[in-house]
């Protein structure tokens, strides 16, 4: 698993490093504490070296992600991340505020340019860039940069409550880890903040959350076609169901996914 280890390692080294140092890093959450985005930061630092750490040989299975795959994970993932920066810290900077595609489509619509739309941008373009590495085909090209810039939206529209993100990102890791080695990077990036974030003392933010998920994505390429072609199906669906229902409301009234969700909190 050194994946998982080197995810763990680049998240620890980045909470012990640079994360300390930067003033300005706090949110109020749906609570009204205040919370810490260098989560994000960390999430994002281990899935960088973790990428790193998988393309070499296992010494033990000798299983190691493709020069391709590993490329497109540092595209893919980069690209989200500093999509996320932007929206993270520099939202203010833009004419116009929006919510979800319809906002950020209605504010252009106007001749104004949101953060989220210059967002939804940069990983349309990290997806696309990452799907030409990862598809043997124009037709597979398309389909993965489609699941990985919808994995990267998805897990984003999830990081409003303590977890919640990481442990649908764990899941779905572990879905793929058969598949490649770099699933292993998505679920130790995923797990190594996840007590920091039940406890509400840090949150993914955009960037951690788009970055854990354009990386998720890139793994899920790796399953077969119609594993593939049923993610993106599943991932439309929820992402349209997201413009006109809250997931939180759904997931407080259904005692299943409530108990899933509340499972770990302090």
């Amino acid at each position: 698993m050194m994946g998982v280890a080197g995810a763990i390692a680049g998240s620890v080294v980045a909470r012990h490093g640079l994360a300390r140092r930067l003033p300005g890093w706090e949110r109020t959450n749906f609570a009204g504490r205040k919370v810490s985005l260098t989560g994000g930061l960390e999430t994002a630092a281990g899935l960088l070296a973790g990428t790193l750490v998988a393309a070499l040989p296992c010494p033990v299975t000798g299983m190691r992600a493709g020069a391709r795959q590993s490329t497109a994970t540092l595209v893919a993932t980069l690209a989200a991340a500093g999509a996320g920066y932007i929206d993270d810290h520099l939202e203010d900077r833009f004419p116009a505020q929006g919510k979800g595609f319809h906002g950020h489509l209605g504010a252009l619509k106007e001749g104004k340019l949101t953060s989220g739309l210059l967002k939804i941008a940069a990983i349309g373009a990290g997806a696309l860039g990452a799907g030409a590495l990862t598809g043997t085909h124009s037709g597979g090209k398309a389909l993965d940069a489609a699941l990985i810039a919808l994995s990267a939206n998805f897990i984003n529209l999830l990081d409003l409550r303590p977890g919640r993100a990481r442990k649908v990102a764990s899941l779905a890791a572990c879905a793929a880890l058969p598949a490649t080695p770099l699933a292993q990077v998505s679920l130790g990036a995923a797990q190594a903040g996840i007590r920091e974030d039940l406890l509400g003392k840090k949150m993914l933010g955009d960037l951690g959350a788009n970055a854990i998920g354009a990386h998720l994505g890139v793994a899920l390429t790796a399953l077969p076609m119609r594993s593939k072609c049923a993610a993106v199906a599943g991932l439309i669906a929820l992402t349209a169901a997201s413009e006109k229902v809250s997931f939180s409301a759904v997931i407080e009234n259904t005692p299943v996914l409530r108990e899933f969700d509340n499972l770990g909190r302090a």
